[in-house]
């Protein structure tokens, strides 16, 4: 459970999309310094056309309003590869002009042997960070990060390396120095009934391709971030998600389980067995996460993750 409730001054969220730090060369380590990025299949996309609904990416609850409608959203899922949240480490791939083209590093994907590829704009970057050592993570929905007298609001699953313990928040290290955060906690204890009630607390949320944080998730990127609270960190995308893990009978299911869809040369499709004969899953661009019964139809197989 969090150590602290919200802050009231958590309200007040900032984007902290300064310049870059440095000339982020191929074969450089940056870190992600924006609550959220997204990360596009080429660059400049957002910026080329007239659809104000992805002119804010880097603001987070802005940005999911925008995308108020159906079409909006389906639009993303062949602009967009994934998301990055605060403080993870990305491998540089190239650099054209203001945009760079990076691999997050612990979003495994086969796409790229250092982690899941897409660009971004440069100032959505910093040099410099060690996140390394033990680390706290935003287990609220939405974590305050108070930082040089500014507020950023961090999505469920964000990890910080923790300085210590100051009642009820965690003093930590972020890309923009030593700050207050509220809403966080040592990794969750693994086990198959807190995946499924990690999962179930976010019924209600919109569905955004590429999405892996607490203002839209995609069906993978649901299950990547529940998983990355409990201290795990799994493949990034369903069909990779499917090629990993213990296989499970369909007759032998336990709560915890991931159920994929799809056929067994291409898995499109990932939900949590929630038991009863149920599944939590982040569905499609239409709908929001939810809990249904388990579908047989492109049922190809059933996967299971344990803590190490």
């Amino acid at each position: 459970m969090p150590r602290m409730r919200f802050a009231a001054a958590a309200a007040l969220v900032l984007a902290l999309a300064g310049p870059a730090r440095a000339a982020l060369e191929p074969g450089q380590r940056a870190t992600i310094d924006v609550a959220v990025a997204t990360l596009w299949k080429a660059p400049g996309i957002y910026r080329a056309i007239d659809r104000p609904s992805v002119t804010n990416p880097v603001e987070p609850i802005a940005w999911s309003k925008n995308l108020a409608s159906t079409a909006s959203r389906v639009w993303l899922d062949s602009h967009v590869q994934t998301q990055a949240l605060y403080g993870q480490t990305v491998r540089v791939l190239e650099r054209r002009g203001g945009w760079v083209k990076v691999a997050v590093v612990d979003e495994p994907d086969p796409q790229d042997p250092h982690g899941y590829p897409g660009w971004l704009p440069a100032s959505q970057l910093t040099t410099g960070f060690d996140g390394r050592g033990r680390y706290v993570v935003a287990v609220s929905r939405n974590a305050p990060l108070l930082v040089h007298g500014r507020t950023l609001m961090l999505s469920y699953g964000t990890r910080l390396p923790l300085v210590r313990w100051s009642g009820d928040f965690a003093v930590v290290r972020t890309p923009d120095g030593v700050g207050n955060l509220s809403g966080a906690d040592d990794p969750l204890r693994y086990s198959a009934a807190s995946i499924v009630a990690q999962a179930e607390r976010f019924v209600g949320v919109r569905y955004l391709w590429g999405g892996l944080s607490a203002w839209g998730f995609d069906c993978s990127g649901l299950v990547w971030d529940v998983y990355r609270a409990h201290g795990m960190t799994i493949p990034r995308d369903a069909d990779p998600q499917f090629r990993h893990g213990a296989p499970v009978a369909l007759d032998a299911l336990r709560p915890g389980d991931l159920l994929f869809y799809g056929t067994q040369s291409y898995v499109h499709h990932v939900a949590i067995y929630a038991g009863r004969g149920r599944m939590v899953e982040a569905p499609d661009s239409a709908h929001s996460v939810r809990v249904v019964p388990v579908r047989r139809g492109e049922l190809v197989g059933a996967r299971r993750y344990a803590s190490r």
